[in-house]
């Protein structure tokens, strides 16, 4: 495979932020993509697969490793009865990877099938929509790395104009036009919380009732047009990001007793 060298992946990302990769490679064709990982084993190099570059942070220090960009576009499935997808950037495979959802439905409800390459086998599977173990904003392929979702068939069902066009309005009355990664935060579920009411209350409200809005770290900022989205003020730097998270993680934690728990990746950071 003729991998490129050195190549930033900042303009690869919706946050447009994140350093070099050691190694990238665009995919085209599904086939490209399974010899692009086996060439990464056989070079004892790490991988990952990079979508549309959302819900996601990269390190300003990179990834020593090969990146290998691909995937279909989630707007292509809008039609196809994800109406609730309709302004989401990103892949139909980055989609299924994190469970993504919006407006009470997630892609545990659309998925028919998954076709997978296990990179550790180097063999083909097909998992049905059981076999991918949805939970919210999650999935059996976050779990296991080795499975690289080649393709995916959902449940065709007719799209309504009208529900699209009413989520594209909110999307753009109430998200942030500033670069950045989608919600960072997932909303805690009432187990989280200690009092009644609390514990269920969406990451976004929590967050604004902490005075947390619009609180900045070097050229990152909590929104102020919606508090669970961290925006990219012009400069931001990934360690700026992560250090408002770590902020706003101590400040619900100390007010609210909840732990809140991230729903943007990671890429290219020390454990």
């Amino acid at each position: 495979m003729k991998f490129k060298k050195n190549i930033s992946l900042k303009n690869y990302t919706t946050f447009r932020i994140g350093g070099r990769a050691k190694y990238f490679f665009e995919a085209r064709t599904k086939k490209e993509l399974i010899e692009s990982v086996n060439s990464a084993k056989k070079m004892k190099l790490p991988f990952f697969i990079l979508g549309g570059g959302s819900n996601l942070l990269i390190s300003n220090k990179g990834y020593r490793g090969v990146v290998i960009k691909f995937g279909r576009s989630l707007s292509l499935y809008v039609s196809k009865g994800l109406d609730w997808a309709a302004g989401i950037p990103g892949t139909i495979e980055g989609a299924v990877y994190g469970n993504a959802g919006a407006f009470g439905k997630s892609m545990k409800d659309a998925v028919k099938s998954v076709e997978v390459f296990d990179a550790r086998t180097e063999k083909f599977r097909t998992f049905k929509n059981k076999d991918c173990r949805f939970a919210y904003r999650n999935s059996i392929f976050k779990k296991r790395k080795n499975l690289v979702i080649l393709s995916v068939e959902i449940k065709s069902e007719k799209s309504n104009p009208k529900k699209i066009k009413e989520y594209l309005d909110y999307r753009r009355q109430h998200h942030p036009r500033l670069p950045s990664a989608g919600s960072v935060f997932k909303n805690p579920t009432r187990s989280h919380g200690t009092r009644r009411g609390i514990g269920d209350t969406p990451a976004a409200i929590l967050i604004d009732r902490a005075g947390l809005t619009g609180k900045k770290i070097g050229q990152a900022q909590i929104s102020e047009k919606h508090s669970n989205f961290i925006v990219n003020l012009g400069n931001a730097k990934a360690k700026d990001v992560k250090k408002l998270i770590s902020f706003v993680k101590k400040s619900i934690k100390e007010k609210f007793k909840i732990k809140l728990e991230e729903e943007i990746q990671y890429l290219g950071f020390k454990n």
